[in-house]
């Protein structure tokens, strides 16, 4: 969930993992048919359900624990969950967390090295206790910075803590957060997300996932791996090297083009494309595209597939077969789409173009259009890799 995003959401439940000290974790991914008010999943050990187009991850936070159930995404660093008192919360199904309750909550102070962690959004004035201001495109959380024990259950039942974890406790928040999701948990590349809090111990700074499709049977569920394990190898992967960009918390590749079958459809049309121009954010479900790349895109779609639109969206009523989009990255490395990644079935039946027009000169690549791929983040070694799995297999 990048800034300057809108948000959807979604529920996940996180299972299996080994609880000696440098293993990996294995989790399950569930996704469940919710109504469109609703949100949906993803993440690292514990459990996970989808709301309707992103993903959850369950954790326990607290002693004695607090069940939280935070949105998980890759756009941001920042684990944060409702915290008491609030002074503006919004409406929350389950209990708010309570650290006056918890013997192992602990403020930071603004002299605290971790007040000071890169992507906190943290700000001291005035006080001695760490202030975080984090902002996103749907909304923004308040509060202050803190430690606490966090654990996650793995299939067979056990708890496996992460003492001394730094998150927000947020008393003020706002934005398009629906009374089932008690705050957002990043995965993103810097110092605070959670993958970097607790990738030394578990094996390292890399997790992979694989996305179900939009109109998968909630009953079928697959997994998330974080450290040891994690790695996505063998035949038919794809790999590409991470940009490094100003902005530490992005997954980020350079994007030249997207065919659409063999017709190549140039990124930029003036010049060559800036570096880590494309973002990988399992938060946004939709893709977004710079206007004028989407108009030229969309009309090549058009060209191609015999059938009419609806109306004056990009909406099929028939099954598009087997059309095939590529994205090209920087490097010769190519990505083909299937029409399950680029068209999102819809309640009626019809198949709409997985993907929009936004006033930004940069792309954002959202969770519809990695479904269906085993994805590997690895941040020690700044790579992503994607090797093309039918989900709904994945256990």
């Amino acid at each position: 969930m990048a800034p300057s995003i809108f948000l959807l959401l979604a529920l996940l439940s996180i299972v299996k993992s080994t609880a000696e000290k440098g293993g990996g974790l294995k989790l399950e991914l569930i996704r469940r048919r919710l109504s469109p008010g609703n949100v949906s999943p993803m993440a690292a050990q514990s459990q996970i359900w989808p709301e309707a187009s992103q993903f959850i991850i369950k954790i326990a936070v607290g002693t004695p624990p607090t069940e939280v159930h935070a949105i998980f995404d890759t756009g941001s660093d920042l684990f944060w969950t409702q915290c008491l008192p609030c002074a503006n919360c919004y409406r929350q199904t389950n209990p708010i967390y309570n650290p006056s309750k918890s013997s192992t909550f602990q403020t930071l102070s603004c002299e605290s090295p971790q007040c000071h962690l890169t992507g906190s959004g943290a700000a001291c004035s005035g006080t001695d206790t760490c202030k975080y201001n984090y902002g996103y495109g749907s909304g923004l959380t308040q509060g202050e910075l803190a430690t606490e024990k966090m654990a996650v259950t793995s299939s067979f039942g056990a708890m496996t803590p992460f003492p001394g974890v730094v998150f927000g406790c947020g008393h003020n928040n706002t934005g398009t957060f629906n009374a089932n999701e008690m705050g957002l948990i990043g995965f993103g590349r810097g110092a605070i997300s959670f993958v970097s809090q607790i990738g030394p111990s578990v094996g390292g700074r890399k997790f992979s996932l694989c996305l179900m499709p939009t109109n998968t049977d909630p009953t079928i569920s697959s997994s998330i791996s974080i450290g040891t394990g994690s790695q996505v190898e063998g035949p038919g992967v794809i790999t590409a090297q991470l940009v490094q960009i100003s902005d530490p918390t992005y997954y980020s590749l350079t994007l030249t083009g997207i065919s659409v079958e063999n017709t190549l459809v140039p990124y930029s049309t003036s010049g060559p494309p800036a570096k880590g121009n494309a973002v990988l954010d399992t938060g946004t479900p939709p893709t977004l595209l710079p206007k004028e790349l989407y108009g030229r895109l969309t009309a090549e779609v058009r060209r191609q597939i015999p059938s009419e639109p609806i109306g004056d969206t990009l909406c099929y009523k028939d099954n598009l077969g087997d059309l095939v989009m590529t994205l090209h990255f920087d490097g010769g490395v190519d990505l083909p789409l299937s029409t399950v990644q680029t068209f999102n079935q819809m309640p009626d039946g019809s198949f709409c173009f997985a993907a929009m027009g936004v006033d930004d000169d940069s792309a954002l690549i959202g969770n519809s259009m990695m479904a269906n791929f085993l994805v590997g983040y690895d941040i020690d070694n700044m790579t992503v890799s994607f090797k093309p799995t039918d989900c709904t297999k994945i256990s």
